[in-house]
């Protein structure tokens, strides 16, 4: 997008060479160049936030191979513990939150021990909240009292964070948000506030306060990233999106920048941003590339600063799971922690965090530096990432029948070992598929690695879901996308040699499988799933978007053992189908577990 000036030129200059009668002199040598020299400049001076990505992709290089960051938000909301939405949420009013600005004073923050706890972790970089939508700054802000300079603890405790990570060679990134409920000029106020008039507020000067802050930011820190949010109250042009963008590329030219500073419109910054749940098939761009992503997710369930009434996590192997997961289909896990209002960490985080660095230290060759899976399903509870030549198989399910299928390999096979010692295990081939045997146990219940290594760069057929011969088409759980948006809380579990969706408390959860026929015909359908909670969740099925079935849920002989349910027929005809099940109300918290679909065919 150019800038009016530089359009006015152009077009000047080209009306001037095609309508007039001017035509250049042999004595007017100079004019060519340098009309070609000020279209350049016009176009260098005018890039966009892509086109100067696009002439620095190696350095995106290191984010994308970092896959593991830590997010840390924290500010004067953490005294009041209700999160960092605490103002909003109990409508305090401006002149009582100050008071808990000017009084915040953790006393106990080390930033040398967050660092210690974030490399005992396994992450490779950290980004933390410089300004949230209080508008309170963690530094020395020579534009605002509203900082750490200004409270309590007077001391700039972002800087001092910046510090601890370069003595330890750890990146660290900026979160920055352009919502500010503190400054006067910020617009709009929030509908509740009565004792704020709006009378007098420009919000351009907002932007210029903003402008001078981020510019501050980079300019004494040096960050690698710049993480803005708060941004949906506002158009690009309305806070100059671009012109910050062109600005922070100035002042740093390998800075990242993420898509929310462009109201995460496609295309624009180095990385996309989907919050608290995983996209089924990773970040795409419009044309269906793969683009370098980041899924940032709360270690709890409940907000994302301190939040003192809380007592829902999730727990580590679902963690490392999540990871696993992500690194597979080409993304970064920023996971959220929110410390206490006197700089420390709570147990539940610190305890979490390093079962994610165990993990990591036996495994991280599998994590670190990989590219996403070569396989579009895997017949099993389990993920695949790849590097060079060498295929990582994270097992999370055991197969009951201690044999390991990885469909449509086309390489030749080297050799096949366990990650974590390096012992070998046999392999053979069967048609077009690599089959490994397994021993009785796995090493590592949450997620054991198989390296598979093999010539070449490696390569596999698209997977297909058909019937089998007896005419039931089985649809496990582990061959479905998980389909959700921001809230996601459903995961797979592996309870008693059974895989089964788990902790399914959002309706906007749900499991997605396409599958293909070669005939039509009339179909019993069934569901195998395990509920023993009081009360009935209820369920429809939809197949190629037409609902075809609604049910509610039936007991089984435990919440670990499913029990499968005839839901009634269908009629399908032949080629591909998508089928979806959803959850339409949930009772107890949990609607159930569900471990597969079936299609049992009963007549053509």
């Amino acid at each position: 997008m150019k800038s009016h000036r530089y359009l006015i030129l152009e077009k000047h200059l080209f009306w001037k060479i095609k309508n007039s009668d001017y035509k250049p002199k042999t004595s007017h040598f100079w004019f060519w160049p340098v009309f070609f020299l000020i279209i350049v400049m016009t176009w260098k001076l005018q890039a966009s936030p892509l086109e100067a990505q696009n002439l620095k992709t190696g350095q995106q290089q290191w984010f994308k191979e970092a896959k593991f960051g830590l997010f840390i938000h924290w500010g004067v909301y953490s005294k009041i513990g209700r999160e960092e939405w605490a103002r909003e949420l109990l409508r305090i009013p401006w002149t009582e939150y100050q008071k808990y600005a000017r009084n915040f004073n953790p006393v106990n923050y080390n930033p040398r021990e967050w660092v210690g706890l974030a490399k005992e972790a396994g992450v490779k970089y950290i980004v933390i909240t410089s300004k949230h939508h209080d508008g309170f700054c963690l530094f020395d802000s020579a534009y605002t009292e509203n900082d750490s300079l200004g409270a309590r603890i007077k001391r700039d405790l972002l800087g001092e964070l910046v510090q601890a990570c370069r003595e330890e060679n750890l990146p660290i990134g900026f979160y920055y948000s352009i919502m500010d409920w503190y400054h006067p000029d910020y617009l709009p106020r929030r509908s509740w506030e009565k004792d704020r008039p709006a009378v007098g507020a420009d919000f351009k000067r907002y932007v210029a306060y903003m402008k001078n802050q981020l510019r501050e930011l980079v300019e004494k820190y040096q960050p690698v990233i710049m993480w803005f949010d708060g941004e949906w109250e506002h158009k690009n042009e309305d806070y100059d999106a671009l012109e910050i963008g062109r600005m922070l590329r100035q002042l740093k030219p390998d800075i990242l920048i993420n898509d929310r500073l462009f109201n995460r419109a496609p295309g624009l910054g180095d990385f996309g941003t989907p919050e608290n749940y995983v996209p089924a098939t990773g970040w795409r761009n419009e044309e269906g590339s793969l683009r370098p992503w980041e899924v940032c997710m709360t270690l709890n369930f409940n907000g994302w600063g301190y939040n003192h009434y809380e007592t829902e996590f999730r727990n580590a192997p679902q963690l490392i799971r999540q990871l696993i997961e992500i690194a597979s289909k080409g993304g970064n896990f920023l996971l959220n922690i929110g410390p206490r209002p006197d700089g420390t960490i709570q147990p539940e985080f610190v305890e979490r965090l390093k079962q994610i660095g165990a993990w990591l230290k036996v495994n991280g060759e599998a994590i670190y530096g990989c590219q996403p899976s070569i396989f579009e399903k895997l017949p099993f509870f389990g993920r695949c990432t790849t590097k060079e030549n060498k295929l990582f198989i994270h097992v999370m399910g055991w197969p009951q029948d201690k044999k390991l299928l990885l469909p449509w390999l086309k390489n030749k096979v080297q050799k096949v070992y366990f990650l974590a010692n390096k012992k070998k295990l046999n392999y053979f081939r069967k048609a077009n598929d690599l089959v490994i045997n397994l021993p009785e146990e796995p090493i590592d219940s949450v997620a054991t690695v198989i390296v598979v290594e093999v010539e070449g760069h490696p390569q596999a057929e698209p997977f297909k879901i058909r019937p089998v011969k007896d005419g039931i088409l089985e649809l496990p759980i582990y061959l479905s996308e998980i389909k959700s948006q921001m809230g996601q809380r459903a995961y797979l579990d592996y309870f008693y040699r059974t895989t089964m969706l788990t902790n399914w408390q959002n309706v906007n959860d749900y499991p997605e499988w396409e599958f293909e026929l070669d005939r039509g015909g009339t179909y019993e359908l069934l569901a195998c799933y395990a509920w023993q909670w009081g009360g009935k969740s209820t369920f429809l099925v939809e197949i190629d978007d037409r609902v075809v079935v609604r049910g509610e849920s039936e007991p089984s002989p435990s919440i670990y053992f499913p029990a499968t349910h005839s839901l009634g027929q269908v009629e399908i005809g032949p080629g591909k189908h998508l089928l979806r099940f959803k959850i339409t109300s949930i009772a107890n918290n949990n609607a159930l577990k569900l471990e597969k679909v079936l299609l049992r065919k009963i007549k053509n």
